[in-house]
């Protein structure tokens, strides 16, 4: 089964190529620095308890909910209104006020957070950690600029700088014996490190100018996105919270390690290309059947690559964690694979609010954040108290995201005046396709269990390749074609893409 998309305008073709052309080198960034980040975590892993990664864990939760009001949407802002020095420097003098401000905040919430997670010792780590936000703030602006122009080929050295010395200066630290504090650390000499070369690559500078009239609107178009934000950083963080709460540092560090991966392989995968498909989308803001064609593309391709990533990490959670982490985080196995199929959920709706934001309406994104939040909280509660699991907790993530994402579709469907059916038809063949490998693979793991667990994982991924690849090439040949001849058209002439974008 095929299904083909109507022609795109010239305009909308360049913009497309742009985009692929943009989101390549974002993907290529990120990965580079998650390749790193992941050997690193191997390592540590190694070096450091399960308690450590869970106070470290503490003290990224709070940061987290603070790290909301980091630029107050700012950022976006800059993307959505129009070139304009006078609001550039508003905007970066608003974002280092806010990240002074931010750093003072830290230091009063910070013996508040030891209380509810019954822990002093998060108190010294917490208030270190809040140094990122005046760090970030210097570089936020200069980010938003990258984004807004699709340039990401540049922003390939500040990502990968950030994540290669987070990597070695977190592992020497522990070599040294330095516990949470070497992950805590890493994360401020990171963003550090970042800043710096995102002052490098990206030439602008601000100058000693602010400037009320531009203030307003900045402000004004990014409240709804913080309150976005905020709603998004507690359905994130929730699971954190009750975990930390209710069962303990040790269980939030394996809770922690069995999320990295696919958050590192899906969720972050997604958000990256959402901060290349929000400017893009952007751009087509005022023409809604590009913008309705663009997320039906969008949604396609992702899901060709997040649902068998996450599928596959499902079915070989068992060997991928006894291979890299050893049996000492083997509790961190069922929840792997519950929280792999999360994203996969959560990939495929994920992207829906950049529809929402490009044709500023940010608030149905709170609305439907709202609902989510008052769904998720008392269930991840109810598993972490009643049942006392962290793999409880991971699965009813699963089961409160099949909901909302329902929910979701049915939203975007109407936004965009596209049968539902239309939206699942996007999805349906990865779906499918990506069920029949998880369970081929799953009995062919089963059957290698008296194997080295490496080779159960060499097996399992190169059989799920093979029989996902080999599925979508007979169903979607002509889908896989065309992604093929988009990003060779995307490289071949991207620079008259980029004139296009940047016009």
């Amino acid at each position: 089964m095929t299904s083909s998309l109507p022609p795109t305008s010239q305009d909308n073709q360049n913009l497309v190529r742009a985009t692929l052309h943009g989101t390549f080198w974002l993907y290529a960034a990120t990965y580079s620095g998650k390749i790193l980040v992941f050997i690193s975590t191997i390592i540590l892993a190694r070096l450091l308890a399960q308690e450590d990664f869970g106070l470290a864990g503490y003290a990224l939760i709070v940061i987290s909910f603070l790290d909301v009001l980091n630029d107050l949407g700012i950022g976006a802002a800059v993307i959505y209104h129009r070139d304009d020095p006078k609001v550039l420097n508003t905007a970066f003098w608003l974002n280092i006020a806010t990240g002074i401000v931010l750093f003072g905040l830290t230091w009063l919430v910070a013996p508040l957070a030891a209380m509810f997670f019954n822990d002093p010792r998060i108190v010294p780590l917490t208030r270190f950690l809040g140094l990122s936000f005046p760090i970030t703030a210097v570089g936020n602006i200069h980010s938003s600029l990258l984004r807004k122009n699709l340039t990401f080929k540049r922003k390939f050295i500040p990502d990968v700088t950030k994540s290669f010395g987070k990597g070695v200066i977190s592992i020497a630290l522990a070599l040294l014996g330095m516990g949470a504090w070497s992950l805590v650390v890493a994360q401020v000499a990171g963003a550090s490190l970042a800043v710096v070369a995102l002052w490098w690559v990206m030439p602008w500078r601000p100058a000693w100018q602010f400037d009320r009239q531009y203030a307003r609107p900045l402000l004004g178009y990014g409240t709804n996105i913080v309150a976005v934000n905020g709603l998004g950083t507690f359905i994130n963080q929730v699971d954190y919270l009750v975990i930390g709460r209710v069962l303990g540092a040790a269980a939030l560090g394996v809770y922690t390690l069995a999320f990295r991966i696919p958050e590192l392989l899906v969720k972050d995968f997604c958000a990256n290309a959402g901060q290349v498909i929000f400017p893009a989308y952007a751009k087509i803001r005022d023409d809604m059947a590009a913008l309705s064609q663009g997320f039906l593309v969008t949604m396609r391709y992702m899901s060709m690559i997040t649902v068998p990533v996450a599928f596959g990490l499902a079915t070989v959670s068992r060997p991928l964690v006894l291979t890299f982490f050893t049996d000492k985080w083997a509790e961190a196995i069922p929840v792997l694979s519950a929280i792999a199929l999360y994203t996969l959920i959560r990939s495929i709706t994920f992207n829906i609010g950049d529809v929402y934001k490009a044709q500023g309406r940010p608030d149905i994104l709170t609305k439907l954040s709202l609902v989510t939040a008052v769904l998720l909280t008392p269930s991840l509660w109810w598993a972490a108290v009643v049942v006392g699991s962290i793999t409880a907790v991971a699965w009813m993530q699963v089961v409160v995201a099949l909901i909302t994402g329902a929910i979701t579709l049915v939203v975007a469907a109407r936004m965009l005046n596209t049968p539902l059916r239309v939206l699942f038809r996007t999805f349906l063949p990865s779906v499918i396709a990506g069920g029949v490998m998880a369970v081929v693979v799953r009995v062919l793991v089963d059957q290698l269990v008296a194997l080295a667990p490496i080779w159960q994982l060499m097996a399992g991924v190169a059989a799920g390749a093979l029989i996902y690849g080999g599925i979508m090439w007979f169903w979607q040949r002509e889908v896989i074609l065309q992604a093929v001849v988009s990003l060779r058209t995307a490289f071949s002439r991207r620079k008259s893409a980029e004139g296009v974008v940047g016009a």
